[in-house]
């Protein structure tokens, strides 16, 4: 049998990337070196309230394998890849050994000087929580957003979905995923969900009505990251609206259900020319 190469990181089977990154590591630290550095603690938890680097690990690896499955092609075969919102590299940290160039963008200056001191095959800037972002017209054949669109409200949704229009290119792919149904359904049903979301009910309630009138659903929570100029909350989006809406900028190739953590939807969309 041939051994695996693992410094071929993500070019690997998907199957021997994904047991290295999320078992491997773990079980032989011998073979740390062939997966990406994890942010500090700190980091981790910023973005996505994990604190140890085997949660964080698994995370990435369930992304990774999310978008890999609903992209309709490999991962590894964009020529130049954005990770829109990359946080600390939950996800980028999974392209190791991508063939191709790989960008990040996120609006917290911490994540950015982590991912450019530490992942050498990447590189990301600091962006804005408006419009334009620092990129030229069609610089992109693929596009992620993780965890971004869940969060916006309608008019940042409007004003980002058309920039990400401006930057794919015509034949490209954009991969985002959005709270729909099933997360709704989820936030009702679940304590722990809801405990999670941590929203009051009065305003939770409001946008269950929204949402099941297939209007945009946003919720304003306030934290770090809402301020007089920016409003950062949680969202829950009908497919009926996706289809009805989205379409100003892009073709609705697929709808993926709960396809993170049957949780998030991942919407697979292609620009309109």
């Amino acid at each position: 049998m041939n051994e695996i190469d693992y410094s071929l990181g993500c070019c690997i089977s998907a199957e021997e990337w994904a047991w290295l990154n999320r078992v491997g590591v773990f079980e032989k630290p011998d073979l740390t070196s062939y997966i990406a550095p994890f942010p500090p603690q700190e980091l981790m938890y910023n973005v996505s309230g994990l604190q140890n680097q085997k949660d964080f690990a698994s995370h990435g690896v369930d992304l990774f394998q999310a978008y890999s499955q609903a992209s309709p092609i490999p991962l590894t075969d964009y020529q130049n890849l954005l990770d829109f919102g990359c946080g600390c590299g939950r996800l980028a940290r999974m392209f190791k050994g991508h063939p191709h160039k790989v960008t990040g963008c996120d609006i917290d200056s911490r994540h950015i000087k982590w991912i450019n001191d530490n992942l050498a095959y990447m590189t990301s800037v600091v962006t804005s929580v408006h419009p334009p972002l620092p990129f030229s017209d069609h610089q992109f054949d693929g596009i992620i957003a993780n965890s971004v669109f869940t969060h916006l409200n309608e008019n940042s949704q409007d004003q980002f979905l058309s920039e990400l229009h401006r930057i794919c290119i015509p034949n490209g792919y954009l991969l985002l995923s959005i709270h729909g149904a099933r997360a709704l359904e989820r936030s009702i049903n679940e304590k722990t969900i809801r405990d999670m979301i941590s929203v009051e009910e009065k305003l939770f309630q409001k946008a269950r009505s929204a949402f099941d009138k297939n209007q945009y659903a946003f919720i304003l929570q306030q934290g770090h990251l809402t301020t007089s100029f920016f409003e950062y909350g949680i969202t829950f989006i009908p497919e009926s609206y996706i289809r009805n809406h989205w379409n100003r900028w892009f073709e609705i190739v697929d709808y993926c259900k709960g396809a993170i953590h049957s949780w998030q939807d991942i919407v697979v969309l292609k620009p309109l020319k």
